[in-house]
């Protein structure tokens, strides 16, 4: 089906006008302007989610647990036929009201108290969060992956200390339900924060969001963190709080692997990069590790 036909199946009907959007590594993405309305338009990687309707069915979970959330709040995905999702040609696509960044005070905290309150929430609600990624955010699946593709020469030392340092960190910490891909720009700053990319809602560790957020904020530690634990409340245990830094050692590391095993691989998770800024994004988070390590 042509694009451009693709929101009458969500009940936008009209002239639309449609920006194809370079943001993010996995999905197609529109920008869809209906008169004076703005949508993205966004069809699911299915070499990335083996069952992209899973992902659209925990993230009508994610909807209902925020529905009398009134600080923070998650995206409204349309329908279509009854589903928040259409299945085209066996792709499937999905659309939501595009939301505006704003000027905020304390946009660090602001940040912070979003993914926290993210994490309170779900953990509070009886969602049934089922796995999208085999493996996701299993410091040990992607290390073997890396050790099975790369050169045992080109494998930082870092990482080898750190598999176990992670080992012992996280020893008795409890899992819970989390966002998983918590960059700092998957929060649409505003009076009222919007939290978008809930594709890899997961069970996991809090200190995993926690540290991708700080990793990924470069700057205001200190806002993010005391924004992340008013937005958690009292939910976290003290071995939960004693793990938030390993968190950020954990996402870095992690990535770092990512990043190296798809320069060595034949078949790459971040398609949008060439083999050459694969290894250069690497080499950039192994220096960003080491400047932690040494904190």
């Amino acid at each position: 089906m042509d694009v451009s036909k693709l929101p009458e199946l969500f009940g936008i009907t009209g002239e639309n006008s449609f920006q194809e959007l370079s943001v993010g590594h996995i999905n197609r993405t529109f920008l869809v302007t209906s008169g004076e309305n703005r949508y993205i338009l966004q069809s699911l990687n299915r070499s990335v989610f083996a069952s992209p309707e899973t992902v659209m069915e925990n993230i009508s979970h994610v909807e209902k647990a925020f529905e009398k959330v009134s600080n923070v709040r998650v995206p409204h995905f349309l329908t279509a036929n009854g589903k928040n999702f259409a299945e085209v040609n066996g792709e499937i696509w999905r659309m939501y009201s595009y939301c505006d960044d704003s000027p905020c005070d304390e946009r660090y905290y602001r940040t912070g108290f979003s993914y926290g309150t993210f994490i309170r929430v779900m953990s509070s609600s009886d969602a049934e969060i089922k796995p999208v990624i085999d493996g996701f955010h299993d410091f040990e699946h992607f290390y073997e992956k890396m050790l099975k593709v790369c050169p045992a020469e080109v494998i930082p030392a870092e990482i080898d200390s750190l598999r176990k340092r992670l080992m012992h960190d996280f020893t008795g910490v409890p899992k819970r339900m989390i966002h998983g891909d918590a960059k700092a720009d998957n929060i649409i700053t505003g009076d009222i924060c919007t939290i978008i990319d809930l594709d890899t809602v997961m069970t996991g560790y809090a200190a995993l969001d926690y540290g991708d957020m700080i990793r990924s904020a470069k700057g205001g530690i200190s806002e993010l963190t005391r924004g992340f634990l008013d937005g958690c409340g009292d939910i976290l245990t003290k071995a939960e709080r004693d793990s938030l830094y390993s968190g950020v050692l954990w996402v870095t590391g992690e990535l770092a692997m990512r990043y190296l095993t798809d320069f060595y691989s034949r078949e790459r998770y971040f398609t949008g990069k060439t083999r050459e800024q694969c290894l250069e994004r690497s080499e950039e988070l192994i220096s960003q590790l080491r400047e932690y390590l040494c904190k």
